[in-house]
């Protein structure tokens, strides 16, 4: 009995949450395209707009607060990404610096 109320919860759910990570993928991807198509550059700072455009775009239904909100959401998130992808470059290069 239980078991068919979580298996029924996690498929109509999971459907759900497919369709809306599909959509933010598709966007953040087609965001990361244009951008560095327009600035000749693969770097972190096509990342966080990419993600930071994302979140604006995905949230323009909930008026200026909602795009405020995206925005600030994709931009935390891709920076916390970008943080954890180049920590290992940054704490060799303080270490460098204190020497």
């Amino acid at each position: 009995m239980l078991y068919d109320r979580i298996l029924n919860m996690v498929t109509r759910q999971g459907a759900l949450w497919a369709n809306t990570l599909g959509s933010l993928a598709l966007l953040y991807s087609a965001f990361g395209v244009i951008i560095e198509k327009t600035r000749g550059a693969e770097d972190d700072l096509n990342t966080v707009a990419a993600g930071t455009m994302t979140g604006m775009l995905y949230k323009c239904t909930g008026g200026l607060r909602g795009v405020a909100r995206g925005g600030l959401a994709g931009l935390t998130l891709t920076s916390l990404y970008a943080l954890y992808n180049n920590w290992e470059h940054m704490k060799g290069s303080l270490l460098q610096q204190s020497l």
